[in-house]
């Protein structure tokens, strides 16, 4: 077996320079990448337009579900970065959605019911899809088993299930009704697999991914994730920007997505992943992982080719 070489540490100008010269394209992570929360982190919108005064290209592929492409687009405008457009931004509500046409047929029209919140449905209803739950007020009343919400509606194709701080009984009980219903036969899409993600003042708060997952569990039904590690989502982004995968380079705080996103994708030809230190994942957390990959699933599949304190640190080296 192949023992996946130390990530190199972005500590000098002369490794800024190299990894900047050496990729054309950049894949960023919002939460712990950007920003935390509301709040940009600090020096990282120079780092953006360093990279517009170089000529590099980019776009965000984000796990969160909860905002659609034109939410995320307000808040980059909001936060001072100039020229984000929609086609620049994936959040993984725009992939589920995506999902429906690309591997279930589902046509334009159909019913999909959502455990999650306007993000999801914002994108099913920009695509033609007729969302129902997400953020219906009726999901928000305590459980009632005579509720008729819990009754399926058999025009419903699909389930799409994604981030949402609004997560009750009530969506639970609705949400496995449709997932059960005509022997587990509804396609069942999970907007991602996060456990976790890094929120303000220290906080880490639940992801996407244990909605996600509890639904799993509860239902004992596996799902199709469309989020960050998936290679097809990668395939996708890669095919529709026009990226070389060679020189394509994976920015991100996580390592079971986002580090997995980019060396599962072979991208920089197996060295196009970049850790940074100001999300979720810490230097301890790496060195843990550098020593003991094999106490973790796919161990060596997580380890990054390079890391750094921040987004922001890269132009401070230059």
């Amino acid at each position: 077996m192949t023992i996946k070489a130390a990530p190199v540490r972005i500590n000098s100008r002369e490794s800024a320079e190299a990894l900047i010269d050496r990729y054309d394209n950049f894949l960023f992570d919002c939460d712990g990448v950007i920003w935390l929360d509301e709040k940009a982190i600090p020096g990282v919108l120079r780092t953006i337009e360093y990279l517009n005064a170089k000529g590099k290209k980019y776009v965000f592929v984000t796990n969160n579900s909860s905002k659609s492409r034109q939410d995320y687009v307000s808040k980059f405008a909001k936060m001072g970065f100039k020229g984000i457009t929609k086609d620049k931004v994936y959040p993984t509500c725009y992939a589920a959605v995506a999902a429906l046409k690309d591997n279930y047929k589902i046509e334009p029209g159909a019913k999909v019911w959502v455990l999650g919140d306007s993000g999801i449905e914002q994108e099913l209803i920009e695509e033609g899809y007729i969302p129902l739950g997400g953020t219906d007020e009726r999901l928000n009343v305590a459980f009632n088993p005579n509720d008729e919400i819990l009754k399926v509606d058999p025009e419903v194709k699909a389930v799409i299930v994604g981030s949402t701080k609004e997560f009750n009984y009530t969506r639970i009980a609705s949400t496995l009704q449709y997932l059960l219903y005509n022997n587990k036969s509804i396609p069942f899409i999970g907007a991602n697999i996060d456990r976790t993600y890094p929120g303000p003042e220290g906080l880490i708060l639940p992801a996407g991914g244990s909605v996600v997952n509890y639904m799993h569990y509860t239902s004992s039904r596996e799902f199709l994730n469309v989020g960050k590690p998936s290679t097809v989502f990668l395939d996708s982004i890669l095919s529709h920007n026009g990226f070389d995968r060679s020189k394509t380079l994976m920015v991100g705080d996580t390592l079971y997505t986002d580090i997995k996103f980019g060396n599962d994708g072979l991208l920089g030809d197996g060295s196009g992943s970049l850790l940074v230190l100001s999300g979720g994942t810490k230097l301890p957390d790496l060195n843990h992982l550098i020593q003991n990959p094999h106490s973790f699933e796919d161990g060596e599949s997580l380890i990054p080719s390079f890391f750094i304190e921040s987004l922001a640190t890269l132009t401070e080296w230059l």
